[in-house]
């Protein structure tokens, strides 16, 4: 990577404009300067609205937003700037372009503002860049890139990790490693950070990935304990011993609430906490197979993937543009315990799927993902419009009642437990040991301890263990 490029890269995924050496001659910002900001509060759009303000509270050091910002809606300019932003948001770029020159000559006293340009040409790059990207074009990909650095910003993150992917299929593997660095030197996010990392772990030596993993707990102190134990995972998934060990003082099941009634952590707790991994949909058929070319990588990456031999598999996919790739590479990262890459990977997988059943099992994977990593809510959000067989429905649903009654308990939610734990009991159609024990103890934390009793009697009938015992003493 050419030392022009790393700086752009760098530059860029500060968030700020290289532009910034040089200060800005005004006081404060024009009416042309405050159009984008006008344009995201006209449409709501909160994230864009505080990028915007940033921006130019950098560029206008001395200038304070007012604190009603709707006030600045009302300022009056001409009538089509509204309609350049809607036609660069609708990626017309040309339109855009046009009414800019129109407008120009029709307003004597106005003339574009640099971030309406600047906005135009990001979006322009960014439609081509995914395009190279999508159809396995590295060349032209990185050079875009090259050309309009403002594409790699920790906000536009998916950037960085598909330059990174482009170069890896160049081979160009140290490249690759200088773009991943740059992120984890940058962005504060522990979420971008631990995704990156993961990516990273299939080129860095172990060196290198410790390097990187000590700058990611720099950048994101408070999240410190779960990098260490990223760090561990992928070092474990090397066949290396852990650096850090389980130093983490454990958090008991049930252990929010003081001076209540908890089961043990012992070999009831262990018996089925977890539920059983979901498997893989079958391989697509013929009919339903992706067209040919490069078919050789989807048959070894398979083959690697029924056998379990999940780095072979990733390091088969790695940097991976075709969608059938992307698809397998996703279950591959699900299974090497990579939740984090297998959404990113789903993610794409679901929306661009080459027949309905991919997306549909892609997307049943982007779930499994999510609640591996316990993003409950988020999965209830994508599974409202998910369209899923029967069968992965009932686990996805079965998984989301599972972690909101654990997650309510926990909380002291004693009454919400109960609800989950009886709902879980009627989807699935029988009744989770582990599940049934927190809820005769939800019950007992409750006030109801003739229905505790009732709980626990029964599950010591069933199977008698010393967390039965324990829990008819408390309920005594």
């Amino acid at each position: 990577m050419s030392s022009d490029l790393i700086r752009a890269l760098r530059c860029s995924l500060v968030a700020l404009s290289c532009a910034l050496a040089t200060p800005a001659l005004a006081q404060g910002p024009s009416q042309s300067d405050l159009q984008a900001l006008r344009f995201y509060l006209q449409q709501d759009n909160d994230r864009a609205v505080r990028a915007e303000l940033q921006r130019l509270q950098i560029q206008f050091p001395d200038w304070s937003p007012p604190d009603d910002l709707s006030g600045l809606v009302t300022t009056t300019g001409p009538d089509s700037i509204d309609q350049i932003y809607r036609l660069i948001e609708a990626e017309e770029f040309e339109s855009a372009r046009r009414l800019i020159s129109e407008t120009d000559s029709a307003y004597s006293d106005w003339s574009p503002p640099s971030d309406l340009l600047d906005l135009l040409a990001v979006s322009e790059a960014q439609v081509d860049f995914d395009a190279a990207v999508a159809a396995g074009r590295p060349e032209t990909a990185i050079s875009i890139m090259r050309r309009v650095p403002n594409l790699l910003s920790c906000e536009r993150i998916n950037n960085a990790w598909s330059l990174a992917d482009m170069h890896q299929a160049l081979g160009e593997t140290p490249r690759a490693l200088v773009v991943f660095r740059s992120v984890i030197n940058t962005c504060t996010d522990p979420e971008v950070l631990i995704a990156t990392l993961e990516k990273a772990d299939e080129i860095a030596t172990l060196s290198e990935l410790g390097a990187l993993a000590d700058t990611a707990r720099t950048q994101a102190p408070d999240d410190a304990a779960r990098i260490r134990q990223v760090e561990d995972r992928l070092r474990a998934g090397r066949g290396e011993e852990p650096r850090w060990g389980n130093n983490e003082q454990a958090i008991d099941l049930a252990a929010s609430a003081p001076e209540r009634a908890e089961p043990a952590a012992g070999a009831e707790a262990a018996n089925d906490t977890t539920p059983r991994a979901p498997s893989r949909p079958a391989q697509l058929t013929a009919a339903q197979a992706p067209p040919s070319g490069g078919g050789g990588n989807l048959a070894a990456a398979r083959a690697a993937a029924q056998r379990g031999a999940w780095s072979d598999c990733l390091a088969l996919t790695a940097g991976a543009t075709r969608i059938d790739l992307v698809y397998e590479r996703a279950w591959c990262s699900y299974n090497a315990e990579r939740p984090m890459e297998a959404v990113d990977a789903f993610r794409r997988a679901a929306q661009a799927g080459s027949s309905a059943t991919m997306r549909r099992d892609a997307t049943y994977g982007w779930l499994l993902a999510l609640l591996k990593m316990n993003m409950t809510e988020q999965a209830a959000q994508v599974l409202a419009g998910a369209q899923l067989t029967r069968d992965q429905r009932l686990e996805i649903e079965s998984q989301i009642l599972d972690q909101r009654g654990v997650r309510s308990f926990n909380q002291g939610n004693y009454g919400r437990a109960i609800a989950f734990f009886e709902e879980h009991e009627r989807l699935t159609g029988h009744a989770r040991r582990d599940l049934t024990l927190l809820k005769g103890y939800a019950l007992l934390n409750s006030g109801n301890r003739p229905a505790a009793r009732e709980v626990f009697m029964r599950m010591h009938r069933q199977l008698s263990t010393a967390e039965t015992r324990q829990a008819l003493r408390a309920a005594q």
